[in-house]
């Protein structure tokens, strides 16, 4: 019995790509996986930009790949620089202006930068 079991918010878990039930999804494990994009096929830049009230943006645009693996790199990068960050379409903002650790974590990940 679930947590949620006979009220409004039981719903279903449904796949990623289908959108069908998990049990009736016949999804391959493996065309999810060849929708990821190696580091190294990858050119990302890394700037700063200066918003409104003075907040400074370390932007990271040119990302392809699944959204999957955008949100991992996003979150391992706010993990590495100890900022808050978001996801706005293949960019990654990170609060604070931090070109230079980004970019080394980038490259010892294996991206190549601009």
């Amino acid at each position: 019995m679930g947590l949620f079991d006979g009220t409004p918010l039981e719903r279903p878990v449904t796949c990623d790509r289908c959108c069908k039930d998990v049990q009736q999804c016949t999804c391959p494990a493996e065309s999810i996986r060849q929708s990821e994009v190696a580091p190294a096929a990858q050119r990302l830049s890394v700037s700063v930009e200066k918003r409104q009230r003075g907040k400074v943006v370390t932007v990271i645009s040119g990302l392809t790949g699944a959204l999957e693996q955008r949100k991992l790199l996003l979150k391992t990068l706010k993990q590495d620089c100890g900022a808050g960050g978001a996801l706005e379409g293949s960019q990654i903002e990170l609060q604070g202006d931090h070109r230079q650790r980004a970019s080394q974590w980038l490259r010892a990940e294996g991206y190549r930068l601009n």
